[in-house]
């Protein structure tokens, strides 16, 4: 296989051999590094199939991309390996664009193709992540563009996901390509340099970047398993295996008959790995050991020359020719899925639309490698001279090779990124000016768009041009003051990055804090207005996920910890009122409950002299009600489910409430706001209700203050102040 080739890339064309080494060189002995190694073609064709599967039939992660990745560094490694060894340089600058000159051109028209479907099918209101989910991809930074948003990998609603999602492991494959060469630099710095030993240098090298990268991996996966996912710093370490590896097969050859038995058990644990491991929770820790050491053991089995090994089913030519596409499979099948999972409007799609997804992903790679890659990669004539030609210039002149590919990457990317850029201004000046009118016509309440002020009136149902539209970033609720200083200043520091106040009085005025997951953070656009024309100032806690209460958060250690700190801080700062969700909604049953922890939670507060304002939680759907609404039209009943399938028939938090009602535990009920004569509807008042499957919108949060505020008032909850709401 070709030194340094991307670990998804087809593999037409054979290494030339170079001639060994002599006996000079640190290295005697290559065992089976040089020329096409078919039995890696197939191992990477074999991981890809199983991402595909598993992406399409089960919605699961199969641990295929993490043997992909080492496959790269292991052959990358081989190739610096061979040139140290034999005095050549390495030539950094001539790899890199080399290697992007292969990847970009099938990746380009993947992303150009998925971007023009995607504006077809999505709604208008996922087109700006769209798009900046299209440049991370085409920029390789895409695995940090998910990461910084808190994008769920795992989450199980097809539809929901961009079409985009799969280029985080390509970015972190791309730049791998630019790091891995300069660490090899370092190796070869020290060997000449220093007379240092090759072997030992690149093992001392690369063991430390595996060493250091797992441990991290380990750590953030325990404590922030979402953004390890994506992280660069977490994959290190399999990169690294795939180097380790290469000195392995440099200095040693396991027995024929231990290699069969190696391969199989290698390939036994690529296939159950998705299916046994729970890699929604542990990926990328220590549990990644568990399909890197599967592919490692396939590729250290080698060729085995038994009609037993698994080399025989490897080198077949079904494996082989899926090989050769298998970079363009990888790239086009998510998309496919995802775009297909959307127009469809399903989570999940079954078997027969499974597979058709599949045949069709494949005969679409098999076009791209052949009418996109193959006529780039055999070109007769360089870039130049050919572009020339193409524009009929008088005179052909020809330039140097890194010229040439430095001017084909600048084409490319300015081919893709221009319309790319002109298109992310145009919708995010579309989304100025409607987060512009969605703000000033839910502030002033418009007869056009009344929300939930419209209940009981013959407006209730009006859907002419509802709100908000566009990019629904803006529709969280937000607190003015931004990070918690001065008097809003936390004694736990764990709690400051969770921190977000808003003086709206005195430093003297009553404070309220609101505390608890996104639920509570969209409970702030009810709340928000009643505190700032009251004067009392504003403290939000809000970690996205972490149920407060919570009994049993050792699912994550940093929800366990946001809990435990959270009580501690309330009853050490003593706010007038403190905000919480009293109850969880589940988006497939009505099977509504609260958690242990909240009575527990209530008596210490309202026993401090807290009032605790508990509000029931919104309905919840297993699809994307806001594009359910877009698409429905005028047939918005499409997307309504009666109350009875959504909630419990009784508030469960009411006995709770009831039980500490004297001592200033309120229950506040805003059922019938979501759900107007027993329907939840995705459009009230011609505001939307809802921005995605279980979010309420800040522009229908903010019509329903007044109502929250006389129900709040009842249960005896009244801020001080005149209220004009």
């Amino acid at each position: 296989m070709a030194a340094g080739q991307p670990a998804m890339h087809q593999q037409a064309a054979q290494t030339p051999t170079v001639s060994s080494p002599s006996n000079s060189y640190p290295l005697e002995n290559f065992i089976e590094t040089r020329g096409f190694r078919p039995e890696i073609q197939g191992l990477r064709a074999f991981a890809v199939l199983l991402v595909v599967l598993y992406h399409v039939w089960f919605g699961r992660v199969s641990g295929g991309v993490d043997v992909f990745l080492f496959i790269s560094a292991f052959l990358l490694s081989l190739s610096n390996m061979r040139k140290i060894n034999e005095g050549r340089p390495l030539n950094l600058f001539t790899y890199w664009l080399h290697v992007f000159q292969r990847l970009l051109p099938v990746a380009t028209v993947t992303i150009a193709g998925t971007t023009i479907a995607s504006f077809f099918i999505l709604p208008p209101s996922r087109w700006a992540d769209m798009l900046a989910d299209a440049k991370g991809s085409l920029f390789y930074y895409q695995n940090w563009h998910l990461a910084f948003n808190s994008v769920d990998y795992y989450a199980q609603n097809a539809a929901s996901k961009t079409p985009f999602q799969h280029f985080w492991s390509l970015s972190i494959q791309g730049q791998i390509f630019i790091l891995w060469p300069l660490l090899f630099a370092l190796v070869a710095y020290l060997v000449h340099r220093f007379r240092w030993n090759l072997f030992t240098t690149t093992i001392l090298v690369f063991d430390t970047v595996f060493v250091a990268s797992l441990t991290f991996s380990i750590i953030e996966t325990e404590t922030n398993q979402g953004f390890a996912y994506f992280d660069t710093r977490t994959r290190l370490w399999e990169f690294a295996v795939g180097t380790l590896l290469a000195m392995v097969t440099l200095k040693w050859k396991a027995p024929e008959k231990a290699r069969v038995i190696m391969g199989w058990i290698g390939v036994f644990g690529l296939v159950t790995c998705g299916a046994f491991l729970p890699v929604q929770r542990s990926f990328p820790g220590f549990l990644a050991l568990y399909p890197v050491v599967s592919g490692a053991l396939v590729i250290m089995a080698g060729r085995t020359n038994s009609r037993w090994g698994v080399d025989r089913w490897l080198v077949s030519k079904p494996l082989q020719s899926l090989g050769n596409i298998s970079y363009a499979l990888y790239l086009v099948h998510w998309p496919i899925l995802i775009l297909y999972s959307t127009a469809v409007e399903k989570p999940h799609v079954n078997f027969l639309e499974g597979t058709a997804i599949i045949a069709v992903s494949i005969g679409l790679a098999w076009v791209l490698i052949q009418f996109v890659e193959k006529p780039l990669r055999y070109r007769k004539d360089p870039f130049i001279p050919w572009l020339m030609k193409i524009l009929r210039f008088k005179r052909v002149f020809a330039v140097k090779t890194w010229a040439d590919q430095l001017a084909f990457l600048a084409a490319t990317f300015l081919l893709a990124g221009i319309p790319l850029a002109g298109a992310q201004a145009w919708v995010n000046y579309s989304n100025t000016q409607a987060s512009i009118q969605a703000e000033t016509q839910t502030q002033t309440a418009t007869d056009n768009h009344l929300g939930a002020r419209a209940i009981g009136t013959d407006q209730a149902l009006m859907h002419d041009d509802p709100i908000p539209n566009g990019d629904l970033k803006n529709q969280y609720e937000m607190l003015s003051d931004g990070k918690c200083e001065g008097n809003f200043a936390l004694s736990h520091d764990s709690l400051k990055k969770y921190c977000s106040s808003q003086k709206n009085g005195t430093d003297d005025s009553p404070l309220m804090m609101v505390v608890g997951n996104s639920h509570a953070e969209q409970a702030m656009a009810m709340f928000k207005p009643v505190a700032e024309q009251s004067k009392v100032n504003m403290q939000s806690i809000l970690l996205g996920g972490c149920q407060y209460p919570q009994q049993d958060a050792s699912s994550s250690n940093e929800c366990a910890e946001f809990n435990r700190d959270v009580t501690e801080e309330i009853l050490q700062r003593k706010p007038q009122t403190v905000v919480i969700i009293a109850t969880i909604a589940e988006a497939r049953s009505n099977e509504e409950r609260i958690d242990p922890a909240l009575e527990e939670t209530v008596k210490k507060f309202t026993d401090a002299g807290i009032q605790v304002v508990g509000v029931r939680d919104n309905p919840r759907y297993d699809y994307n009600v806001y594009e359910c609404a877009q698409k429905a039209g005028d047939d918005l009943e499409s997307c309504a489910r009666p109350v009875s399938e959504k909630l419990a028939e009784k508030n469960p938090a009411q006995e709770v409430f009831d039980k500490y009602k004297d001592k200033g535990a309120v229950l506040v009920d805003m059922t019938d706001l979501y759900c107007p004569e027993g329907m939840c509807q995705p459009v009230v008042g011609n505001v939307y209700v809802y921005i995605d499957e279980n979010h309420v919108s800040k522009a229908y949060g903010r019509t329903m203050a007044k109502t929250m505020l006389e129900r709040a008032a009842k249960g005896g909850w009244i801020p001080t102040g005149m209220l004009s709401l």
